[in-house]
């Protein structure tokens, strides 16, 4: 019987050292990381706080001279910008903010930069608009003899030299634009209406009543297209400086000048803005062609080229939304004509 009970109290002893060893084993496991008690009564702990460095404050001051306040001024880059400069900038913005690619996602079709065709010059948009805005002016100018032999015929040949200039755009355009089976014999009619009207006679007032009617058949699409009429235009017949000189005078302080004044002003008037400095950077190009006075003439070219590079700068400022960029592009414009009238006036 004792050794019966001897072997019990091993066998229990040996179970009693066991189960404590499983104890201590598990308690180890929750020092090294495992599940504590705690945490198996749902009592868990928040990650601990990292404490990091402040970040770095700058003033403008510290960070001027670090970047380029202007890329274009002629002491960082030179030559001329690439021909699709605007529109390239654009696609990038544009695609950047998940929203395509492509002059699309400005709204507008031009391109900036200058050379190639009259498509990187001004957009089809621009001339599609404004032929109707002059069909409207026409309108306005030519109403009676007595009207038009006062004001009526001034205004009426700086009309008509507009359209045929843009016509003659038209004709030469590389890309899809309305009215370009048209356009050189619209250019031709326009232009020679042009020409005549330095006065307001009887004739030269009859001449303008036939052209108001050709321009709204041009826009009916019922104008009868002459055969000999050629697409490339001479520009020296189609236009003259002292009424494109007007046009541009008219663009600039009322205009341009007015609607880049302030931020509200510039996002207020972004179309406008695209529209008049497309059409700034055509005439700036158009006064330079063979046949315009003083077009040979090296320096003049200078200060048209100044013109034309400074609105193709408005035309960039406006698809970035860069209303300072605008305002310092206007005030180039502005330095440029008053540079050519102190020389050549």
């Amino acid at each position: 019987m004792k050794n019966m009970f001897h072997r019990i109290s091993e066998w229990l002893g040996m179970r009693i050292a066991a189960l404590s060893l499983t104890l201590a084993v598990a308690g180890g496991i929750g020092l090294l990381g495992g599940p504590g008690a705690g945490e198996a009564r749902g009592q868990t702990k928040g990650p601990k706080a990292v404490r990091r460095a402040a970040a770095p404050k700058f003033t403008a001051s510290d960070i001027k001279g670090v970047y380029f306040e202007d890329i274009f001024d002629g002491k960082v880059l030179a030559g001329d910008r690439p021909a699709n400069f605007g529109a390239a900038v654009a696609a990038s913005a544009g695609q950047a903010a998940g929203g395509g690619g492509g002059a699309a996602a400005g709204g507008a079709t031009s391109a900036g930069g200058g050379g190639g065709g009259w498509s990187k010059l001004i957009s089809a948009a621009t001339i599609e608009d404004e032929v109707k805005t002059l069909k409207q002016m026409v309108d306005k100018s030519v109403t009676t003899p007595t009207d038009f032999a006062g004001k009526g015929y001034k205004e009426a040949r700086r009309n008509f030299m507009m359209l045929g200039m843009l016509f003659g755009i038209i004709g030469e355009y590389d890309g899809e634009v309305r009215w370009k089976p048209l356009a050189p014999t619209a250019r031709d009619l326009f232009a020679r209406t042009s020409s005549n009207a330095k006065v307001g006679t009887q004739q030269v007032y009859n001449e303008a009543k036939l052209r108001k009617t050709d321009l709204e058949d041009l826009l009916n699409g019922s104008l009868a297209v002459a055969a000999n009429s050629e697409a490339k235009a001479a520009w020296g017949t189609v236009c003259d400086r002292s009424p494109l000189m007007q046009r541009l005078e008219m663009g600039l302080e009322p205009r341009l000048q007015q609607w880049t004044a302030s931020k509200s002003e510039f996002n207020g008037k972004k179309a406008e803005i695209l529209k008049e400095a497309e059409l700034f950077v055509v005439m700036g190009h158009v006064l330079m062609q063979d046949g315009l006075d003083d077009a040979d003439d090296a320096e003049y070219k200078t200060f048209c080229d100044m013109l034309k590079k400074a609105a193709l700068e408005v035309v960039d400022a406006v698809k970035l939304g860069n209303d300072e960029g605008a305002r310092q592009a206007v005030g180039k414009i502005s330095k440029s004509c008053a540079d050519c009238h102190d020389k050549y006036r």
